[in-house]
């Protein structure tokens, strides 16, 4: 087993059989020192946050794979704050999922919308570009582009809102309001389907008028 990738959050390594090991790690994300799980600088460590990103995305994928949606989940992994994972070719996107208009989204549009504005199951592609912050990129484009094909782009963003559905419900049943989401797509065996990892850094999720942190939205779903 050896790394092949160091990330923000999570590093990924590939094993003899050639499957992939993600290790999460308690880096958090944010921008002038307040903690974002949409923002692309870490700014500290959360104590147990490498835990609260496994258990959560052991909890949701495997919400996904008992309504039919397939991900690329295997099981948990041999090494503390692990998972196995087939190994799949990344689309190199994410795709985001909104419920209401909410930080970059009104900063982006901020003449034209106001914070908790409703926008049912609203799909933006970006692509996964640190350098340039993440730019937004229309479904059209993706395909001029050659970078996904029309049946490709058509399954993420059906797939997207059905996800986004599952999981809105599985809160809202524990008083939780998803906010916002984001997923990343690749490909296994020539099969689009869901992969990476449905965390606390991959959403924004409101209880009693308040973002959770992390470890509050682990502690809030799982106990």
């Amino acid at each position: 087993m050896h790394r092949v990738y160091e990330g923000k959050t999570k590093d990924v390594f590939i094993m003899e059989d050639g499957n992939i090991m993600l290790q999460f790690k308690d880096a958090v994300t944010g921008a002038e020192g307040k903690i974002d799980s949409g923002a692309n600088a870490v700014i500290g460590d959360m104590a147990g946050k490498g835990g609260a990103s496994l258990r959560l995305t052991l909890y949701f994928f495997e919400l996904l794979q008992e309504a039919g949606v397939p991900t690329h989940l295997i099981g948990m992994g041999p090494v503390k704050n692990s998972l196995i994972v087939r190994a799949a070719r990344s689309y190199g996107l994410e795709v985001i999922c909104r419920e209401k208009a909410w930080g970059s989204f009104v900063r982006r549009y901020a003449k034209h919308v106001a914070q908790g504005k409703p926008l049912p199951s609203l799909v933006e592609f970006t692509l996964k570009d640190d350098e340039r912050g993440d730019p937004l990129i229309t479904k059209e484009a993706l395909i001029a582009l050659d970078i996904v094909g029309v049946e490709v782009a058509a399954y993420m963003e059906k797939t997207a809102r059905k996800i986004t559905n599952l999981i809105k419900t599985d809160l809202a049943g524990k008083k939780l309001e998803l906010i916002d989401i984001k997923y990343e797509f690749g490909e296994v065996d020539g099969q689009p389907m869901l992969i990476d990892e449905i965390s606390g850094d991959s959403m924004r999720v409101v209880k009693d008028g308040r973002v959770l942190l992390q470890d509050e939205l682990a502690e809030a779903i799982l106990g």
